[in-house]
């Protein structure tokens, strides 16, 4: 295998063969980032494309003593809220009313009968701006201030769309665990 820094230094020099190795061990994951922010799968894969496009041209910043891992994850993620943020803007869309209340964090447990499938299925039916925010906070870690930064929101608005998205999830996930659970009793 080939380490990080020999491929960072052949893609550099722009080697064909290891611009398709780097593809290869980071489209797997990239793709799984991707398909949390996109809509669809089609918009996942052209957002991976343009991750690529982006990690192929600035490959010169990208040090070779560095973690490559965590830079063209940062790349993906930073490529999924730009174009959030300029379909938010193509959109004329206005973000939802400011909340200057506390909001109560919502927990959503994990449960047997919830596959991740599932789940990955419910954040896609998030609106747009909840399933980002939703994303960068629980499965990327940033902080409410940060995503407020990256999408030009508010950090009362990034906070209202947070506690909105968990709360549908939690409808999503509670309806659905009815019927399963409703199902797997008829079974026994």
């Amino acid at each position: 295998m080939v380490s990080d820094s020999e491929l960072i230094r052949k893609c550099k020099h722009g080697n064909p063969k290891y611009q398709a190795m780097m593809y290869e061990r980071f489209a797997p994951v990239l793709m799984g980032i991707c398909l949390r922010y996109a809509r669809c799968k089609e918009d996942a894969e052209d957002l991976l494309q343009d991750t690529f496009v982006k990690i192929f041209t600035n490959i010169d910043t990208c040090s070779e003593a560095g973690n490559l891992p965590g830079w063209v994850r940062r790349i993906a993620v930073n490529t999924c809220i730009n174009a959030y943020y300029k379909a938010k803007k193509e959109s004329g869309k206005i973000d939802i009313d400011n909340v200057s209340e506390a909001i109560d964090d919502v927990r959503i447990k994990q449960n047997d009968f919830l596959s991740e499938d599932i789940l990955l299925k419910f954040v896609n039916e998030l609106p747009d701006g909840y399933r980002t925010v939703f994303n960068l906070f629980e499965i990327d870690g940033y902080s409410h201030q940060e995503i407020s930064e990256m999408t030009g929101s508010s950090y009362v608005t990034v906070r209202t769309q947070l506690f909105k998205a968990k709360r549908s999830l939690k409808q999503k996930i509670e309806q659905y665990l009815g019927k399963e659970l409703k199902d797997h009793i008829k079974t026994e």
